[in-house]
C-alpha cells in the first residue's frame, strides 16, 4: 500500500471511534436511573474521567379528558366537546458525562439510558490500553443496575475504521486498501471509478456459545472535499444461546472475557478485509506473515 496515497486517520491506527454499550432486558426505572447518577456525582474519579455532566429529559404526552360543560374563559385551552389537548410532561431519562478536548471535541464519554449505558472513545489508543479504561468506568454503573434488578440483554462493541484516500477514489486505490479475494467485499466493487457502499450482517458463535450478531458497513465516499474509506463494524453478543433457543445470561464477572471476544470478531473482519500492506501501516499482525 502506498503510504503517501493512503492514510490511516489516527496515523498509526485507523480507529475514528470505539464504543462499548450495554443493552437492559427491560427499561430502567426513574429511581434506578436516579441510583446511577448518585454513583457518578459521589465519585471523585468519575468525575475528574468525564467532568462535563448533563442530565438527559424525556419527553411524554399526558392525555386528560375534562367531562361536563366548562366555560370556554376559565379553561382557554379546553378542546372541543370538554376534551382538554395533550400535556407535555418530563421525566428522567439518564445523562452523559463527556471529557472535551482542546479543540472542542468530546474524546470520552459515557452515555447511561433506561435501555442501555455505553462509554465512547475519539482519542483511541490501543485496545489493551482503551479497554480497561471503558471497563473502569461503565462497572460501578453495571454492578448497580443489576443489583437493583436488571438483566443484561446484549454487549456491543463498535468501531469505526477510516483511511484517507489523497488521490481520490478509483479502482486501482480500492484494491490497495483492501483484498481482492475478501469474502466480505463483492468484486464487482473492485472496478467502480466512484464512490460505493456495502452493508453486510451474519450471525457467530461467541462466548459460552452465545449469539453474536456482526454489522459491518464499508463506505468510499467524500466529506470536506476529502475522499475517505471507512469501515464500520458493530458486533453484539446477546444473551442467548447460538440457536437463539435458550437463555444464556451474562454475568457481571464474564464481561472482561465477552469483550475480548468481540474485539477477536472485530479483528478478524479487519484482517479478511484489509490489505497486507494496510494491516501493516495500522499495527495488525498480517495472518499467515
Amino acid at each position: 500500500m502506498d503510504k503517501t496515497r493512503i492514510q490511516p486517520v489516527g496515523g498509526d491506527h485507523a480507529i475514528e471511534v470505539m464504543a462499548i454499550g450495554v443493552e437492559w432486558s427491560s427499561p430502567l426505572d426513574e429511581s434506578c436511573l436516579h441510583a446511577l447518577q448518585s454513583i457518578y456525582t459521589e465519585s471523585q474519579e468519575l468525575k475528574e474521567s468525564f467532568p462535563q455532566f448533563s442530565p438527559v429529559q424525556a419527553f411524554l404526552i399526558q392525555e386528560t379528558h375534562q367531562i361536563g360543560v366548562v366555560r370556554m374563559e376559565q379553561q382557554p385551552h379546553l378542546g372541543p366537546e370538554g376534551i382538554t389537548p395533550p400535556q407535555f410532561v418530563t421525566k428522567a431519562a439518564g445523562f452523559d458525562a463527556n471529557r472535551v478536548d482542546v479543540n472542542g471535541k468530546i474524546s470520552w464519554g459515557v452515555s447511561i439510558r433506561p435501555d442501555f449505558l455505553s462509554c465512547n472513545c475519539t482519542a483511541y489508543d490501543r485496545w489493551k490500553n482503551v479497554k480497561p479504561r471503558v471497563v473502569e468506568a461503565l462497572l460501578p454503573f453495571i454492578e448497580a443496575a443489576i443489583g437493583l434488578g436488571a438483566e443484561i440483554s446484549a454487549i456491543g462493541l463498535q468501531y469505526q475504521d477510516a483511511f484517507r484516500l489523497l488521490d481520490g477514489i478509483s479502482p486501482e486505490t480500492t484494491k490497495q486498501l483492501f483484498r481482492q479475494d475478501s469474502r466480505c467485499i463483492p468484486s464487482h466493487l473492485f472496478d467502480e471509478p466512484s464512490f460505493w457502499h456495502c452493508h453486510q450482517g451474519w450471525f457467530s458463535n461467541g462466548c459460552n456459545s452465545r449469539r453474536i450478531l456482526n454489522n459491518i458497513t464499508t463506505d468510499l465516499a467524500e466529506v470536506d472535499s476529502v475522499h475517505f474509506a471507512r469501515i464500520g463494524g458493530q458486533h453484539r453478543i446477546f444473551s442467548v444461546s447460538f440457536d437463539g433457543k435458550t437463555q444464556n445470561r451474562i454475568e457481571t464477572c464474564e464481561i472482561d472475557e465477552v469483550l475480548e471476544g468481540l474485539h477477536e470478531e472485530n479483528k478478524k473482519v479487519i484482517n479478511e478485509m484489509l490489505s497486507d500492506g494496510a494491516l501493516e501501516a495500522i499495527g495488525c499482525v498480517v495472518e499467515g506473515a
